[in-house]
């Protein structure tokens, strides 16, 4: 009897330190599991074209010693980091505004912001949010989209309908010119469509603005982030988003760290790929020959300065494409641009896919058109003699009766090189790549084409 009652007594001692263990041990979880630093609130808003605006507010168990914001621009592969201003204390509410109004710091509208903060407090406790997403759509409108695979169109106003064209011109460009390229036509495009030339003039960098009060510009594309812009009033916007996403496909396949993708090769497969081109470069192609006007546009760092000089440059771009395509299918276009990428010139890299290099091939182009022959300048003045062909007359370095000045300097790395001194096609100068093409039309006439059967 009194063995069971001590070993009852027991019983109940070990059933009591057991329950008050078990109600000791949830509360000391819950206090270990607690963090130091709880984010209250944190949001990013667009304020296009000036800014982004990011807030934070957080609180920790001790003073807070910074809060940075990082973020990705589209698909841009390197990122921002940038600290927030506040007030010093356990709780604070931190903002930063970050500028997008300057060419160096400039963002395309629709561009997707991919943003996370950190934090830190004074025991060296670090807090990150988890990844969010902002559209950095253009403030000054209500914009609705509409999307298909990787492809997204934001429109606003009653347009959905010319929306939804513009889309599936896209996806068949897309389709067209992925194998031409091979580039990746699986990663994001966003495009946002303007109803009018101030609208969209009012959104691009500072610079294109200027140049487009000038000319018409019917659309930018930003390569690197994967985004273009288009004037979707006029009867060129099919055209235009065509030729644009071109060009993110070009970046795609052909950009180097080592140099551009020549304009010439650019423009010229933008024209190439565009499913619904007009006819004022074939005229102007056309005007050039029957002319002796034509560029030597292999040659040429940048497009012309001269409106007439851009449409003749378009023109031949596209048509020596054409006959490059002509002579070795897609699979040597192909292959022309990822030996570009790798870092091959351009020189080298002709002559390894086409056997020729840019005078040979030039020249093969120009008699195939029934043009005559381009000497380059450089040659043309080492001769005691006039010059024989009209072409190097027109096209000189010195300004001269009846001739036209093409550049005033020479690259001193590749002295058959010509600059001009201004051009149409815009670039991001804080990155050094070929980021934004503007594309400029001037309607000049009909005519018909030359042009050379496509191979696959």
């Amino acid at each position: 009897m009194i063995f069971s009652y001590i070993k009852h007594i027991s019983s109940v001692f070990i059933l009591m330190v057991f329950s008050t263990i078990m109600f000791v041990l949830p509360t000391a979880t819950i206090n270990a599991s607690s963090p130091p630093i709880e984010v209250i609130e944190f949001s990013a808003t667009s304020e296009f074209p000036n800014g982004i605006r990011f807030k934070v507010k957080a609180t920790s168990t001790s003073n807070i010693e910074s809060i940075a914001v990082r973020f990705k621009i589209g698909l841009i592969s390197t990122g921002v980091y940038e600290y927030l201003s506040y007030e010093p204390a356990d709780t604070v509410e931190a903002e930063l505004f970050y500028s997008t109004n300057t060419l160096a710091g400039y963002i395309p509208p629709e561009t997707i912001i991919r943003y996370t903060f950190e934090i830190q407090d004074s025991n060296q406790n670090v807090y990150s949010t988890e990844p969010q997403d902002l559209i950095y759509e253009d403030a000054r409108f209500n914009w609705d989209r509409v999307s298909q695979d990787e492809v997204t169109v934001a429109f606003h106003g009653p347009i959905q309908s010319r929306a939804e064209t513009i889309l599936q011109v896209i996806i068949d460009t897309l389709k067209n010119m992925g194998p031409v390229l091979g580039a990746e036509t699986d990663e994001p495009i966003r495009v946002t469509l303007y109803n009018n030339q101030k609208e969209m003039l009012d959104a691009l960098p500072i610079g294109s603005a200027a140049v487009g009060r000038e000319l018409i510009t019917e659309g930018m594309a930003f390569n690197e982030e994967g985004s273009l812009v288009v004037l979707v009033g006029g009867s060129m916007a099919n055209g235009t988003a065509s030729h644009e996403v071109t060009h993110i496909l070009n970046h795609r396949a052909g950009h180097s760290i080592f140099r551009r993708i020549p304009s010439w090769l650019h423009e010229g497969l933008a024209e190439y790929g565009n499913i619904e081109p007009g006819y004022s470069y074939s005229y102007a192609l056309e005007f050039a020959i029957a002319s002796d006007r034509l560029l030597p546009h292999l040659f040429m760092q940048t497009l012309p300065g001269d409106p007439e000089d851009i449409i003749i440059f378009y023109g031949q771009s596209r048509s020596i494409v054409e006959y490059m395509i002509f002579l070795e299918g897609n699979e040597g276009m192909r292959q022309l641009l990822k030996l570009h990428q790798n870092g091959t010139n351009m020189d080298e890299a002709l002559t390894f896919v086409y056997g020729m290099d840019r005078l040979e091939l030039t020249n093969a182009w120009r008699k195939e058109l029934g043009a005559n022959p381009y000497v380059p300048p450089n040659i043309a003045e080492s001769k005691p003699t006039a010059v024989s062909y009209p072409t190097v007359e027109a096209f000189t370095l010195t300004p001269k009766a009846g001739g036209m000045t093409v550049s005033d300097s020479i690259d001193s790395n590749n002295a058959n090189d010509i600059h001009s001194t201004s051009g149409s096609c815009n670039s991001k100068s804080n990155t050094g790549a070929d980021l934004g093409v503007v594309s400029m039309f001037i309607f000049i006439g009909v005519l018909g084409s030359r042009s050379f059967k496509r191979r696959p």
